[in-house]
């Protein structure tokens, strides 16, 4: 399946007029509202026909209008250009209440094509605007808390920008869901960003630190950290995805319960890339979710879909406390998906488990490495699946557990290591090193590595299988190396049923 790099339009490189907020009154001293200056500035601006609004080095203190539930009114055409995104902050005045954005367009429907910003930061002064409950939010009337807010547009740039001290649904939402089939946002770059001290307080909440739906969109290079480390309130998703063409490539996130959640609930969600990002103390590392949405209701939610090179560390006695009741996975898909994935590649991803007291709990049965499993809806068609050159270390139960229909796919050269590490009740037929169920058709499992390098194994057998074959399926070459001697099982099924049309020659 071929990916491209989008290459996005760039911003016109002669702006028609370059104005400073401080030719129109602001201070920058973070005493003084500058609220009134920065929009002045912004709109004078925009009746020329666009340009540039620099904010040389300074803390400008911006209050929400209650008239838009917003601070600041963006526009067209539009750059806002900081001197540096230490230097240049704007910065939400305490005790803003429960408010819809800090950037945001005049309406909903605003569009903000040719809309950048530039080495600036926004602070949302998050101890001194605190979420007191998770009624605070109205996804209803907008009241989401958002640093910037994008409904319809294209040709956006948000980059070499710090997002700080925010308690939000979304700090950057591009959200163009306007109707089925009709995507009212695309050609979106997001790169080289700081997101900092995301979250936290005594309140959990939804929070999806950049949630885009749109098109051509491309979120690269950023760092992602919660205010308190693994475990902190309110950092569900660092990075949230739906629609088509999308790259999220090159990201550090540490310390959410959802590093990247790739979802096909949209119209459409084809040609994604998820590459080379890096996941440390999560709760879960990639989820995809392939749901139908308004306007689909045959088609598959998620195609040309490709999650590779990813490294993912997840953080279990970290969670614990707030999401110890489900089962944690570097990479799995939601069991309650209820649409067709047809072309999706889990490539060379290392995914370890870490930080685990070993005070298991029932539900690890499910904690896997890697999970593809419908208990929803087992029937719905998966076409064309590949789950190749991962390596998993320490998972608490299996390395790799599947269990849906497949039409054609390859389970092959994944290294699993020392599975089954929770201690939890539940069947140690849990702890193999790869558990495969379903039906399947034209489905390949060859050269797979299992190893238990233990003084005391953990991993219990190799693969299981309960498969039904419905056309040639082949099991070749998978090993299983065990240190401590055990005479360990490499393959087997489960019923007579399943053993229809396998070759097996491990």
């Amino acid at each position: 399946m071929p990916n491209t790099v989008i290459q996005l339009s760039q911003q016109p490189s002669e702006p028609k007029k370059v104005v400073s907020v401080k030719d129109f009154g602001a201070v920058g001293d973070g005493i003084q509202d500058d609220t009134s200056a920065i929009q002045k500035a912004i709109d004078d601006v925009h009746k020329a026909g666009g340009g540039v609004v620099n904010f040389p080095s300074g803390i400008y203190k911006v209050t929400i209008k209650p008239n838009t539930a917003h601070a600041i009114t963006i526009r067209p055409q539009l750059i806002l250009q900081g001197n540096s995104n230490k230097k240049s902050v704007i910065k939400l005045a305490s005790e803003q209440g429960n408010y819809s954005s800090i950037l945001a367009g005049e309406k909903p429907d605003s569009d903000l094509s040719n809309f950048a910003m530039y080495d600036l930061a926004i602070d949302g002064n998050s101890s001194n605007n605190p979420v007191n409950s998770e009624s605070d939010f109205n996804p209803e009337k907008l009241i989401m808390r958002h640093a910037v807010r994008i409904y319809i547009g294209k040709n956006i740039n948000i980059e070499r920008c710090r997002f700080t001290n925010l308690n939000s649904r979304n700090v950057i939402t591009v959200n163009g869901n306007t109707a089925p089939f009709q995507v009212s946002v695309s050609d979106v770059l997001i790169k080289n960003n700081i997101f900092e001290l995301i979250s936290g307080g005594n309140v959990d909440y939804d929070h999806s630190t950049i949630y885009t739906h749109g098109k051509r969109i491309q979120i690269r290079n950023n760092y992602f950290s919660s205010k308190d480390g693994a475990g902190t309130k309110g950092a569900r998703t660092a990075i949230e995805t739906h629609g088509d063409e999308h790259t999220v490539k090159e990201n550090e996130i540490t310390g959410f319960a959802n590093g990247i959640y790739v979802t096909g609930y949209a119209s459409s969600s084809n040609n994604l890339l998820i590459t080379d990002n890096v996941i440390k103390n999560a709760h879960n590392g990639i989820k995809i979710w392939s749901y139908f949405s308004d306007g689909n209701t045959t088609n598959p939610a998620i195609s040309n879909a490709t999650v590779a090179n990813n490294k993912i560390s997840l953080n279990i006695d970290g969670w614990r406390d707030l999401w110890g009741n489900s089962a944690s996975v570097g990479i799995g898909l939601e069991p309650n998906s209820d649409a067709p994935i047809k072309n999706l590649s889990i490539l060379n991803n290392e995914i370890s488990f870490t930080n685990f007291s070993g005070n298991g709990r029932e539900i690890d049965n499910l904690a896997s490495g890697i999970r593809m499993w419908r208990y929803a809806f087992p029937n719905i068609n998966n076409e064309n699946i590949r789950i190749e050159g991962n390596k998993i270390t320490q998972s608490l139960a299996s390395g790799i557990y599947i269990s849906m229909l497949i039409n054609k796919g390859e389970i092959s050269q994944n290294n699993i290591v020392n599975t089954g590490q929770s201690n939890g009740n539940f069947h140690p037929a849990y702890k193999a090193g790869i558990i495969i169920d379903g039906v399947w058709k034209d489905v390949n499992l060859n050269s797979n590595l299992l190893e238990d390098n233990q003084t005391i194994n953990t991993m219990k057998e190799g693969i299981i299988s309960s498969v039904i074959c419905k056309n040639i399926c082949k099991v070749s070459g998978n090993k299983l190396q065990v240190n401590s001697n055990k005479n360990l099982q490499i393959f087997r099924q489960t019923s007579q049923q399943a053993n229809n049309n396998f070759q097996i020659s491990n």
